[in-house]
């Protein structure tokens, strides 16, 4: 049942994504007279996603402590975490809010004693709140994640499709 439900997730997120995109490109282009509209539109396209996107970090949350996730599968992943956050709390334009979940994550996967899996299913129970953030710094979460956390993502992807 969460396996669907995530799939119609991502689903419905991707064709949110690409009815804000077409209404970000029209607002390069319409008249004047109509931007407001168009802006209006755009906020609640954001925050529709923004319940999706929430809905399906929450799922994908319950989803995980449900599987078993091996060391080999896990230990790329927080390898990028590791690798990436340090970068990102110096050089990214980021909220502070963001950059002290950022840090949180990063002490999660940082714990020498735990196992790369424990440590991944930490940081998957420390995303939710991380979406909320996010949107409220106006971050596009789904490109904050490709463009840092390319190896997590395709990892959430291949989970939706199991």
């Amino acid at each position: 049942m969460s396996s669907e439900r995530l799939s119609r997730l991502e689903k419905n997120l991707g064709r949110l994504r690409k009815q804000l995109a077409n209404k970000e490109d029209t607002l390069v282009t319409i008249e004047p007279s109509e931007k407001e509209r168009i802006r209006q539109q755009i906020e609640d396209l954001k925050s529709e996603i923004k319940g999706f996107e929430e809905e399906y970090w929450l799922t994908l949350r319950d989803v995980a402590t449900d599987i078993v996730v091996s060391d080999a599968e896990a230990e790329p992943i927080v390898a990028e975490i590791i690798e990436v956050t340090p970068t990102l709390q110096v050089s990214a334009d980021l909220s502070a809010e963001m950059l002290a979940l950022l840090q949180k994550i990063y002490a999660q996967v940082s714990q020498p004693e735990a196992t790369a899996a424990a440590k991944l299913k930490g940081v998957i129970s420390s995303f939710p709140p991380f979406v909320g953030v996010a949107y409220e710094g106006e971050i596009d979460t789904e490109k904050f994640l490709q463009k840092y956390f390319p190896t997590f993502r395709r990892w959430t992807k291949a989970l939706v499709k199991k």
